[in-house]
């Protein structure tokens, strides 16, 4: 008896299974390719965050839970940070694609 695999043209060899991949990554371009929204968008979270945690740090404190404000102001000094840098890559990038393009 003949071998399925080799006699019916729907069923691929199992050479060509080990080749070809079951998941197929899509050709779509990010949404953000130089990440100031991202850093905008945990900076402003972080601020807001820190708003909040100083309104409140009477019941923060009470409960042992102070240092959570730090945290906050943390993150958003660090989010300025990386918002400084996302944008001075996005300038570079750009300035680099336009010396390249011209």
């Amino acid at each position: 008896m003949s071998d399925p695999a080799k006699t019916s043209p729907e069923v691929p060899a199992v050479a060509e299974i080990h080749e070809a991949h079951l998941i197929q990554q899509a050709d779509v371009p990010p949404l953000d390719v130089d990440g100031v929204q991202a850093a905008t968008v945990g900076t402003v979270a972080f601020a807001i965050a820190s708003v909040i945690m100083a309104v409140g740090y009477d019941r923060l404190a009470a409960a042992g839970d102070g240092w959570w404000l730090g945290v906050g102001v943390c993150g958003f000094g660090l989010g300025l940070i990386s918002l400084g840098y996302t944008i001075s890559r996005r300038r570079r990038r750009r300035r680099d694609w336009s010396a390249s393009a011209a």
